[in-house]
């Protein structure tokens, strides 16, 4: 067998292995009804979790049972998952006949359009074919860790899988070199542990196609996220939903993350999440009820904050929005009780508070030691080398970090996000939003307090009982609020109110949009969501205009609408003088691409330093310029930036050569373009190795190799 015999048959396995779980966590979460009142978007929410539970079970199993065999690592999830949708049909086949009933009425109502629906079908199966099969093919490829990043959390998995030592993922001070020593939790690596332990006891190319499926995943579980939210805020109407798929063609900058950045989307898959989560929760319950669901929201937020860094200034407005939420429904719905429902969303938001700070210990504990909050972005060994400035602007990001903006002079340039309107519009219509909802809280609240008043005037006797109908006029306002408030406040760190002298996240979330897609998703949200409200709104409309409420093109108006905006989105997103930034424009390269189709891009790439790193001995050092390719030399390179290694780039030339024949350095190895375009000319360890012989000196299209030894020679043939 080749080696994409052996990988595809593990990935084989592990994709059998994760059906089954998604199929049993989505059952679960549908038959309960957790965090939605739309069973669909119930089962969504369960897929969804699926690489949430698979991370946090190969977290438990690292804390209390490091070694504990493969299979268990690998197999309990899908017994478990087998066991439980054993357990349910079970349970309900003594009522077969009336669950065959609901499913029949369901399939019916799911496949029933109406006219407007149906154009909006046709717009979203037509994107769903321009970018579904690039997304499947990226998937299943080998290219998901074209990003420098994701290769070195590929390496850390595979230490995990090797040595089993959760210390080593939590390590901050890297004092051997062969990792930055991340400040973040290492969920991702974790996860990608699972994908890893699919194997046939060798961890390592060629065997690990399971795990860099598993990455190539996250876009589907995320999408899964945002559908679920989709159909929880438009209330299963099926053109707003429709619509809400077409405008995520539309989210700049995803197709850049999901090839070249694969924890943003593990970031956004758990923010969406948290939206889900926190959207079906309520702080009503018994006092052992509130302890559950304290205990929960702790859980969810160590959970979600463990994924990124940034999840640190967007999940707690997450939260506020929350609980201002919960307040606002409280005093749309109840006469009394208002302040009581704050005052125990604010309990439940202090445990999520908790289990945020948990997660973020690790960027805490740097910033008490160094004061800063990331060890990957100091250096032990300041310099005034020429090099250094140009690695402060480009590693440190410092243009980025230090710039700070006034919301209101950069709002179209944040807003806009690469020439997308998603940013725009939803903005303006949380802002609408959000003014009518208070306008319906005031009006609610008025008409309560008379209507109390009357009752109390009018009562007979000693006891009164007073019953108030809120009508779905107040749901409605209570749903679409939480929708604005976490549109509204998770803008709020691009708006530099958080900005400090230690960090601009006014200037970072602008210059980096990848930090910004979940804003663009809720965006999107926000819009379908309006849209639909106005939907359900409009039949009390036109009821007051007795000529238009007589006319049958009037009352599908709305509807059309949509319809309209999914034609619109459709055009402009796949056009060539449409939005410049689209999914399916940066992802039409990925079905004409050869070594993506042939899945030997990975090969073509590391190949020839795969091959030399054989040769390399024990006691040798490689050294190497990106962290990236930690994965296809199995962790045994050393970072030129880490802290241990990078004096080697502050000393006089004359003293290069006896620091590198001390460290026993047999080679260094980096992209031609990726040394030549930064910092690396400008120090003395280049001009040293420019000065090695020719043949010592191995150039491919993806690589060179600087052979120090010249031993490595002949096996450095490109």
């Amino acid at each position: 067998m080749t080696w994409l015999d052996v990988g595809n048959g593990w990935r084989n396995i592990y994709l059998l292995s994760c059906m089954v779980q998604m199929g049993a966590l989505g059952c679960l979460f549908a038959a309960r009804g957790w965090f939605s009142k739309s069973r669909t978007a119930c089962f969504l929410t369960g897929v969804a979790a699926t690489p949430l539970v698979q991370y946090l079970w190969t977290l438990l199993l690292a804390a209390v049972w490091p070694h504990a065999p493969r299979m268990v690592y690998i197999g309990a999830l899908p017994a478990m998952g087998a066991v439980c949708a054993l357990v349910m049909g079970v349970v309900r086949l003594r009522h077969l006949k009336e669950k065959l009933s609901q499913l029949l009425a369901y399939v019916k109502k799911l496949v029933r359009f109406d006219k407007p629906a149906l154009a909006a079908l046709c717009f979203a199966l037509c994107l769903a074919m321009l970018i579904g099969p690039a997304c499947v093919r990226f998937m299943s490829s080998m290219d998901s860790i074209s990003g420098g990043d994701a290769g070195e959390y590929m390496a850390l998995g595979q230490r995990f899988c090797e040595d089993r030592s959760l210390g080593n993922l939590l390590e901050k001070e890297e004092t051997v070199g062969h990792f930055r020593g991340h400040s973040h939790f290492p969920s991702l690596e974790l996860y990608m542990s699972y994908g890893l332990f699919h194997t046939d006891g060798e961890v390592g190319y060629p065997h690990d196609k399971a795990a860099f499926t598993g990455l190539g995943m996250l876009i589907f579980y995320a999408g899964a996220a945002y559908l679920a939210l989709l159909l929880h805020f438009c209330r299963e109407k099926k053109v707003c939903v429709l619509l809400g798929t077409v405008l995520f063609n539309l989210v700049p900058e995803l197709y850049w993350s999901v090839a070249g950045a694969p924890r943003d989307i593990w970031r956004i898959l758990a923010l969406l999440w948290a939206a889900l989560a926190f959207s079906g929760l309520k702080e009503d319950g018994n006092w052992k009820q509130y302890l559950g669901k304290l205990g929960w929201v702790f859980a969810l937020c160590f959970t979600v904050m463990s994924t990124h860094v940034v999840c640190f200034v967007v999940l707690p407005f997450i939260v506020i929005a929350w609980v201002l939420w919960r307040f606002l429904h409280a005093g749309l719905t109840s006469y009394a009780g208002a302040w009581r429902a704050l005052l125990r969303s604010v309990g439940l938001a202090f445990a999520g508070a908790i289990g945020t700070v948990a997660a973020f210990a690790g960027n805490i504990w740097c910033f008490v030691k160094w004061g800063e909050m990331s060890p990957w972005r100091l250096m032990t060994t300041f310099t005034d080398a020429p090099w250094y400035d140009m690695y402060m602007d480009i590693e440190y990001k410092l243009d980025e970090t230090t710039t700070h903006l006034n919301f209101f002079e950069a709002k179209d340039s944040i807003l806009m996000g690469y020439a997308t309107p998603i940013g725009t519009w939803g903005w303006r219509l949380a802002l609408i939003a959000m003014a009518a909802v208070i306008v319906c809280l005031i009006v609610k609240r008025v008409a309560m307090r008379r209507q109390a008043q009357e009752i109390r005037r009018n009562a007979d006797g000693a006891v009164a009982v007073c019953l108030f109908d809120h009508g779905f006029g107040a749901k409605l306002a209570s749903e679409t609020g939480l929708c604005a408030l976490l549109c509204l406040l998770t803008l709020a760190p691009m708006t530099g109110i958080l900005d400090s002298p230690l960090y601009s996240f006014s200037g970072s979330f602008l210059k980096l949009p990848r930090y910004t897609l979940q804003w663009f998703m809720l965006c999107n949200v926000m819009i379908c969501a309006t849209l639909s409200a106005l939907i359900d709104l409009w039949p009390g409309v036109i009821r007051r205009v007795k000529k238009l409420s007589d006319a049958a093109w009037v009352k599908t108006l709305p509807a059309w609408l949509c319809a309209a905006l999914c034609l619109f989105a459709m055009v402009k997103g796949t056009n060539q003088t449409g939005y410049t930034n689209t999914f399916y424009r940066n992802s039409r390269n990925v079905m004409e691409s050869q070594s993506i189709l042939l899945d030997n891009s990975f090969r073509a790439r590391y190949g020839l330093l795969m091959d030399v790193a054989e040769h390399v001995a024990e006691d040798e050092k490689i050294l190497i310029t990106r962290v990236g390719y930690q994965y296809p030399l199995r962790g045994k390179g050393y970072l030129l930036t880490s802290n241990p290694i990078v004096p080697l780039m502050n000393l006089p030339l004359e003293e290069v050569g006896a620091a590198i024949s001390e460290l026993n350095v047999a080679m260094l190895a980096t992209e031609p373009d990726f040394w030549d375009n930064r910092y690396y000319p400008l120090s003395t360890l280049h001009e040293w190795l420019m000065q090695l012989p020719p043949e010592q000196i191995v150039e491919t299209e993806e690589m060179r190799l600087y052979l120090i030894d010249p031993a490595l020679v002949p096996y450095a043939q490109p």
